[in-house]
């Protein structure tokens, strides 16, 4: 099951602009996953997530950090698949967040904030990995349908 409309995703990471392709459907998202993101996408996928558009913040370097380190994104114009992959899970968790939330800031406020359900690490930084970002999903269902986070 995938939790969110794949165009929400898309946008995320900065829509067919920044991913220089038209992606609808989860098969052409996988695709492009494997064929690596231009490297664009991180900067509109920390656009998605942190809150104010504060481009030298801290925040926003720690949330690029997650897709794929400062010199890798310099040294190559493309991530690599396992990069893609990142962006892509954070991509899904930003876009589920604005769905449950219902506002872009309170989304973003929400992912970037320490939440005691996930010991004090905000929501972003726990869905960094596969298991953490299905904790966090499962927490977006259940606010998206009114059930107990």
């Amino acid at each position: 099951m995938y939790p969110v409309e794949v165009a929400k995703v898309a946008a995320a990471l900065g829509g067919s602009r920044t991913l220089r392709a038209d992606v609808r459907s989860l098969g052409e998202l996988t695709e492009a996953v494997e064929q690596g993101f231009p490297r664009g996408v991180v900067r509109a996928l920390a656009d998605a997530v942190v809150p104010g558009g504060d481009r030298g913040s801290t925040l926003r370097r720690q949330v690029e950090a997650l897709v794929a380190s400062p010199a890798t994104l310099k040294r190559s114009p493309r991530l690599s698949a396992a990069a893609s992959e990142r962006a892509e899970r954070l991509a899904r968790i930003a876009a589920l967040a604005s769905q449950a939330l219902g506002e872009a800031a309170e989304a973003k406020a929400w992912l970037t904030e320490p939440h005691p359900l996930l010991g004090n690490r905000p929501p972003i930084e726990v869905a960094a990995t596969d298991l953490g970002a299905r904790q966090v999903e499962r927490m977006l269902v259940n606010i998206e349908y009114g059930l107990p986070a």
